[in-house]
């Protein structure tokens, strides 16, 4: 059985058997405008790998309920208003029911009000809630820094007692912002002193300043929030400087990506990172993680299981519209999420009254070039 039929089974899904002697009804359109070059094609690639898998398992068990689904795909690139002019077309021209993209809070932030100027629901895996202030059409499916961030930060001050900590985080990305501040705030709570607060743009590449006032500041802790190939680089150029070994390195969820791990290296070795998707927590994620890694040859990092989850979600929303499906029934049948079953977190989904999306996470460090739990 394949993980989405498990999920299904699950949550007691109503098979086939049911829509058989229910009226056909439309054709539900989808455009899925993601990055598959550029900055964020480290989330883009994997993403998009779950979301053509889990598409394929959903329309061969009938996990759309009595519709069918129509997915368009773009690359915008990584650029905000390339974002807004295939949104636009997709959404005017092929009269599209829905958008499930763009990647980035920036990107989103650019976004969202034209998704909700036009009256359709839009999925992205955007980090802020911001996001979900511009309108109730916007829906993500990553949980807020304030959720996945602050664990990170209480396992670094109770379990490994640093007295200080050093913080890089790119000034032009409002979502990595967010993870630091949110991270900064728990620490000094924790009676962490922050010895740097630096600033960095997502273009830059060398750090050769910045790595030796890292290696020189001597911290005990250092945080770094940016794309897994910008802090893998901070990270060696920080190590090359004369960095201790020794310091304690952590970073956001990307620094759970196959990115990291190739640009890092030996650099990676201990890094710890705040994940939403664990292979051996069940087995559902154990066969998602066979699943996928026959059919794309490498193993499924928590972006792959998002876009996997994302398409159970609008699974989810689908099987309980009756007749046609329209923008307003599917934005509304959205909101409704609760408690579908995914591979991410916990083992389910639920959006609260604001849409802020809930499953749990874990602290995970990088081990012998592998994701592990941090104990």
């Amino acid at each position: 059985m394949t993980t989405i039929g498990r999920l299904m089974q699950t949550a007691m899904y109503v098979g086939t058997a049911l829509w058989a002697g229910m009226a056909a009804a439309d054709e539900v359109k989808v455009a899925a405008i993601l990055s598959s070059t550029g900055t964020y094609a480290f989330v883009g690639v994997p993403l998009i790998n779950g979301m053509r898998m889990a598409d394929e398992e959903l329309a061969a068990s009938g996990g759309y309920g009595p519709h069918t689904l129509s997915i368009s795909w773009d690359d915008n690139r990584s650029d905000r208003q390339e974002a807004i002019t295939l949104l636009q077309r997709r959404v005017t021209s092929d009269m599209v029911d829905m958008v499930i993209g763009p990647i980035s809070t920036a990107e989103s932030m650019a976004a969202g009000p034209v998704a909700v100027e036009l009256k359709v629901p839009l999925f992205t895996t955007a980090q802020s809630p911001d996001v979900l202030a511009i309108g109730d059409w916007i829906f993500k499916s990553t949980e807020t820094p304030d959720s996945y961030m602050v664990p990170v930060a209480d396992y670094i001050a109770d379990a490994l007692k640093p007295a200080n900590c050093y913080l890089v985080s790119i000034q032009d990305n409002e979502g990595y912002v967010r993870q630091k501040n949110v991270f900064r705030d728990r620490l000094i709570e924790r009676g962490v002193e922050i010895t740097g607060d630096e600033a960095i743009l997502a273009a830059d590449t060398d750090f050769t300043a910045l790595s030796t006032k890292l290696a020189d500041a001597e911290p005990e802790c250092l945080f770094v929030t940016a794309p897994p190939e910008q802090a893998a680089n901070i990270m060696i150029q920080a190590l090359q400087a004369g960095l201790s070994p020794d310091t304690i390195r952590a970073g956001d969820t990307g620094l759970g990506s196959a990115n990291f791990l190739t640009a890092a290296g030996s650099a990676g070795e201990g890094v710890l990172f705040p994940a939403t998707f664990v292979a051996t927590r069940s087995d559902e994620t154990r066969a998602f993680t066979a699943a996928y890694q026959a059919k794309f040859g490498v193993a499924p990092d928590h972006w792959a299981a998002t876009g996997y989850s994302m398409m159970a979600v609008l699974a989810s929303a689908l099987r309980s519209i009756e007749g046609d499906v329209t923008r307003e029934k599917l934005r509304d049948a959205m909101a409704a999420t609760n408690q579908v079953p995914v591979v991410l977190g916990g083992g389910t989904i639920t959006f609260d009254e604001n849409r802020v999306p809930h499953f749990g996470g874990v602290v995970m460090r990088v081990q012998d070039g592998l994701w592990v739990e941090a104990k």
